[in-house]
């Protein structure tokens, strides 16, 4: 007799996983950025101390808001390249309430930007952005409509989370 749990895809714990980073990286976007649904051109938050954080590309769709998110290093490297990274293109699905990076330079690497393709690479590039966003948010910065925090000390932890802002913006009517 063949077991039920052996008949399950391999990838089903990575997929879930996957799936929860992308909720969690949705909540942090929303708490960097509450008006990013509004939001166009290039959009900049500079905090005394910390590299610029520069928003761009924003493209909305019906459900989707899809942008780069990256540190403003300098106008451009030694190549004649523009100084940015890590450089990640990222959507929002605003109805399913996730957020994903569709392709990204990574900090230190060199050549083209990867792109997701599978769970695995989708996984790192994801866990490096939630990474990213929570050391963005820990060091003060925000777009339009932020809360910005003041730097908090090392011991110190925030005393609200993504879910809490989120909560608020729903009841005032965001989305």
């Amino acid at each position: 007799m063949v077991s039920l749990s052996t008949l399950r895809p391999r990838t089903s714990g990575r997929f879930s996983a996957l799936m929860e980073l992308y909720e969690r990286n949705y909540m942090l976007v929303r708490v960097l950025a509450p008006a990013l649904r509004e939001a166009t051109g290039t959009r900049l938050s500079a905090v005394e101390g910390e590299l610029p954080l520069e928003m761009r590309d924003i493209e909305h769709g019906r459900y989707t808001t899809t942008f780069r998110l990256t540190y403003r290093l300098s106008s451009r490297d030694a190549c004649g390249r523009e100084g940015r990274e890590p450089d990640l293109a990222i959507r929002l699905y605003h109805d399913a309430r996730t957020c994903e990076v569709m392709s990204g330079l990574l900090p230190g690497e060199t050549g083209e930007e990867r792109r997701v393709r599978d769970l695995d690479e989708g996984h790192r590039l994801n866990r490096f952005l939630n990474r990213w966003l929570d050391y963005c948010l820990e060091r003060g910065h925000g777009f339009e409509g932020a809360r910005r925090r003041a730097r908090p000390s090392p011991s110190a932890r925030p005393d609200r989370d993504a879910d809490d802002v989120l909560d608020a913006d729903e009841r005032r009517g965001g989305g």
